[in-house]
């Protein structure tokens, strides 16, 4: 049965090589925490734009897919459903018709993906749930750049999200967010590298944190492809 490592690493192979020989100075995120945690989406691709990927192997179930879409939806502003060919007809039935679908089958004992059709602009981004990929100090610096931190300093990081989404337009924010998702320096070590093209990019894996500290990745790891 194929594993969604296979399927990840053939997703490498294809379709994010594609994106980063558009726009080699992406961000690749594998596991990133959206939603303060609450879900991780299986692989990002952070530019100008956030491109979410969503996995579901032969192995997998399609039971939080409802919910998963639901969240990525307000955030990602285009998302691709990678899923085994045993998953489709019912994956057609829960995902929106913006989102892409790509089908996965073995050809030769290998994954092979065929792309059904691509994703679409998402029109529903949901400024709030996209302020929230932002850490703490990250909303903070944001806001006293634009000289709006009085008063906020020692609030909560939800009052800062929540400052951040009514004061700046949905363009504004998604460029400040991506800009600083793709500064961060504490990503975790890559899970595995998985390929190599011919361009130059930035693989990270989502550091995991913890609800009362958060423990600094020691290293930041840069791929050249």
């Amino acid at each position: 049965m194929m594993r969604e490592q296979d399927v990840r690493e053939a997703l490498y192979l294809t379709e994010v090589r594609r994106l980063l020989d558009r726009k080699p100075l992406s961000l690749v995120v594998d596991e990133l925490g959206v939603m303060e945690g609450k879900y991780r989406i299986d692989l990002a691709v952070i530019n100008d734009r956030l491109h979410g990927f969503e996995i579901k192997s032969a192995s997998d179930n399609l039971l939080r897919l409802q919910a998963q879409q639901e969240s990525y939806s307000k955030i990602f502003d285009r998302m691709t459903l990678v899923a085994d060919e045993c998953h489709v007809a019912d994956a057609l039935k829960i995902i929106p018709d913006w989102w892409g679908l790509i089908a996965v089958s073995m050809r030769e004992g290998k994954p092979y993906l065929n792309e059904i059709w691509p994703s679409r602009q998402n029109l529903a981004v949901d400024p709030l749930s996209l302020s929230q990929l932002l850490w703490r100090q990250e909303a903070l610096d944001i806001l006293e750049d634009l000289g709006l931190a009085a008063g906020v300093r020692k609030k909560s990081r939800k009052l800062m999200w929540k400052l951040l989404a009514a004061c700046l337009t949905l363009d504004e924010l998604r460029h400040r967010v991506s800009a600083t998702l793709r500064k961060r320096t504490s990503w975790r070590q890559p899970i595995k590298a998985r390929i190599k093209p011919s361009i130059k990019g930035s693989l990270k894996t989502a550091p995991r944190r913890r609800k009362r500290r958060r423990r600094r990745a020691r290293t930041q790891v840069s791929i050249a492809f």
